[in-house]
């Protein structure tokens, strides 16, 4: 048991896509970092003590976070105590999903709850979600078994603990999302969008459009977008993709003609002692907001292209080949 302490940041920055850079929201870790799409990848083990401390230092809007599926989430905001995190009301209606911080204020809010159970999840904003979080207020938690860091163990290198089939070799976590480009360009000069307008222009894995979703991390031409999502496996080893959906639309990932086991769904192992829920798929179906780990183990060289299988989700501004592709390959 350890206390995981992490800062976030809200600021605008700039998304640098395929032919264009578009504004957006987005959590740095220090006043002066560069804010991040996703936001900087939280992780924890079972039993550990999360704090999350969230300043918005440079938007003019209410800001809070919401952790769907962590229980017993509270807030402090300074001089006050601890108290259960809860939907705000003013006038009778809702304006916030938890508690938040005003648009003006210099100060902090902080969150904290403790890591039940393992798995992966989304953070991200509860105020004016429909805005916000389409404009980027979002990251991902991992929560990992106890004792999954230590070697000879039976929960070694596993998602969810030993007996759950989820043993790996290598892990990469693939976060899935769209912009529409008139939206961001709107809401970051401080304007208004009517979201039922909703209409996106390009599609991204860990905040990349591809070709750009290929290289490697902390590209320095792409400061805010530092996830690279190629990934490089051996023939036979155990690949482990952590897929997340941010976005608003469903999104389907083909896994490149290869088939994968589904061994857990939304923070849910699917094998236990008593039954085995596992399934294999040649392509996942992710609704808004949902997880899967798939378990890939390639058994041939090659190259291999992870896309979205809605064809329109593979372009650039109606542009093909890019959007939500990335790229495998295995070697000897």
């Amino acid at each position: 048991m350890a206390q995981v302490l992490r800062s976030l940041w809200v600021k605008q920055g700039t998304l640098s896509l395929p032919g264009t850079s578009v504004p957006f929201w987005g959590f740095a870790t220090s006043f002066a970092g560069a804010p991040r799409l996703p936001g900087p990848v939280i992780e924890a083990t079972v039993r550990d003590t999360v704090i999350v401390v969230l300043r918005n230092c440079s938007i003019l809007i209410p800001a809070s976070l919401i952790f769907p599926g962590q229980h017993n989430v509270r807030a402090m905001r300074p001089g006050s105590g601890w108290r259960r995190a809860a939907p705000q009301y003013s006038g009778g209606e809702m304006i916030s999903l938890t508690d938040f911080l005003g648009p003006d204020s210099t100060g902090r809010i902080r969150y904290r709850f403790t890591a039940t159970r393992p798995g992966v999840h989304l953070y991200e904003s509860g105020t004016n979600p429909e805005n916000q979080v389409q404009m980027g207020l979002y990251g991902v938690l991992i929560v990992r078994p106890m004792g999954h860091d230590i070697p000879y163990t039976p929960n070694y290198r596993t998602a969810y603990g030993a007996g759950t089939g989820s043993r790996f070799d290598v892990e990469h976590l693939l976060v899935l999302g769209e912009v529409d480009s008139q939206m961001h360009a709107a809401l970051g000069q401080g304007g208004g969008y009517d979201t039922l307008r909703f209409a996106p222009d390009y599609w991204m894995i860990n905040g990349r459009c591809y070709p750009d979703t290929i290289k490697a991390d902390n590209d320095p031409a792409l400061p805010s977008q530092p996830y690279g999502s190629a990934i490089t496996a051996r023939v036979g080893q155990r690949l482990l993709l952590r897929l997340v959906n941010a976005g608003f639309l469903p999104n389907t990932m083909h896994f490149g003609g290869l088939v994968g086991r589904v061994v857990g769904t939304d923070g849910f192992a699917l094998r236990s002692r008593d039954a085995d829920g596992t399934y294999e798929k040649a392509a996942v179906t992710l609704g808004p907001g949902q997880t899967f780990d798939v378990l890939l183990r390639p058994q041939n060289t090659g190259v291999y292209y992870l896309r979205a299988r809605e064809y329109n989700h593979v372009v650039n501004n109606d542009t093909f080949p890019g959007g939500m592709m990335t790229r495998l390959t295995v070697t000897t």
